[in-house]
């Protein structure tokens, strides 16, 4: 099964609890190019009247741009505000979208967390002496 099926197959079920999704990531699709399965993408978004409110590269190399991190939400929710911010701390910059979900005064902490399994930590060990620290020493 493809990805466009997979993903259609998964907006379907949460539209079926009457929930709007907001589905966001690294995708690793650049939707700065287009081509034939960006195209299908867009078209299946837009078929669920869905978009991706980041405009803006989120990757930037010496030699490269690119946009492969999403937010995606349903065009009738109001987005305040986007924004696309180098934090210094990867490659990738973030990605900051203010939605009105309605309401008055809703605090909603959000969790953000990694998963932190067997693989990602073995991965994590492999990378971590193949960073340069001069500027955390120098500093």
């Amino acid at each position: 099964m493809d990805i466009s099926k997979n993903l259609e197959l998964i907006i379907q079920k949460i539209q079926s609890i009457n929930k709007k999704p907001v589905l966001c990531g690294d995708w690793n699709l650049n939707f700065m190019v287009k081509n034939k399965i960006l195209q299908e993408l867009q078209n299946l978004l837009e078929s669920y009247n869905m978009m991706n409110t980041v405009r803006s590269p989120t990757r930037i190399t010496s030699s490269n741009e690119s946009l492969i991190d999403v937010t995606i939400t349903y065009k009738d929710i109001p987005i305040l505000s986007t924004a696309v911010v180098d934090l210094g701390l990867s490659d990738h910059l973030v990605q900051i979208v203010e939605i009105n979900i309605g309401g008055e005064n809703r605090r909603t902490k959000a969790v953000v967390r990694r998963q932190l399994t067997h693989n990602s930590v073995e991965e994590f060990k492999h990378l971590l002496p193949k960073e340069v620290w001069n500027d955390v020493y120098n500093a």
